[in-house]
């Protein structure tokens, strides 16, 4: 599971890496000529585009002795993160799905007297 785990991360970290370059060349190619964008673009740019906190969390895990455990180190933003590449990589939905759900039921016996 460790290294197929891992797989799927980069894979939805690459999917998602190819997916922003093209708007994100055109937008730092508009910069470089000094042409104002948009501030929504330049948000797009500060958050959705800059994919730096992905590239650590994974580097994290990749040097971890073992995944589970780089996984459990983890803070909530860092799982978040992972959270989202594994739906970049379109696995998390067959992941959740292979899982048994119980559902417990409760009886509720009725006494007359």
């Amino acid at each position: 599971m460790t290294s197929k785990a891992l797989g799927i991360l980069k894979r939805g970290f690459t999917k998602f890496s190819k997916k922003i370059k093209e708007r994100k060349d055109a937008l730092d190619a508009r910069l470089a000529r000094k042409e104002t964008i948009s501030s929504a673009d330049e948000r797009w740019l500060d958050h959705e585009a800059n994919i730096v906190d992905e590239q650590r969390v994974l580097d994290n895990l990749e040097a971890a002795s073992d995944y589970e455990r780089g996984l459990a180190r983890l803070d909530d933003t860092e799982r978040a993160i992972v959270k989202r590449m594994w739906e970049w990589a379109g696995d998390l939905a067959q992941i959740a799905g292979n899982k048994r759900k119980r559902m417990y039921t409760f009886h509720i016996q009725a006494t007359y007297d």
